[in-house]
């Protein structure tokens, strides 16, 4: 084989590569504006379906900053956020999360659907329980 066709198989692998790895980014850079706590929440949940956790806590994130005042998709987007963390390695920020929750349910738990709460403190559990001792 020639130097010249060395150069051109290299480059046709090289471009492949970018290629494969540029349709592997993550979402949206910006998420678009005005949608629906319904909608954000079908991205979000398509996002990590596809194990992209990190764009699925940019969208559930901004659930809570659009819909203050919904405290039915903000207290889910909250756990979603939490378990996001937990599926990324990230258990201490996972658990933080949770006990920021769960501490929300404390101060007026009427004011919360309870699902979350019920889940919530099942994640903490396992979080716990594989958490490294200290001695």
């Amino acid at each position: 084989m020639t130097t010249s066709r060395h150069v051109s198989l290299l480059c046709a692998a090289c471009l492949a590569a970018f290629a494969f790895l540029a349709s592997c980014a993550s979402g949206p850079a910006v998420i678009p504006p005005g949608l629906s706590a319904a909608e954000i929440f079908q991205r979000a949940q398509d996002a990590t379906d596809r194990g992209d956790y990190p764009l699925g806590i940019r969208y559930y994130s901004v659930v809570e900053t659009t819909y203050p005042d919904d405290s039915n998709h903000r207290t889910w987007a909250s756990y979603e956020i939490a378990v996001c963390y937990h599926k990324m390695g990230k258990d201490e920020m996972s658990l933080s999360l949770i006990n920021d929750l769960l501490a929300r349910y404390e101060k007026d738990a009427a004011a919360f659907p309870p699902a979350p709460r019920v889940l919530a403190l099942k994640l903490k559990a396992r979080l716990e329980a594989t958490a490294p001792k200290t001695p």
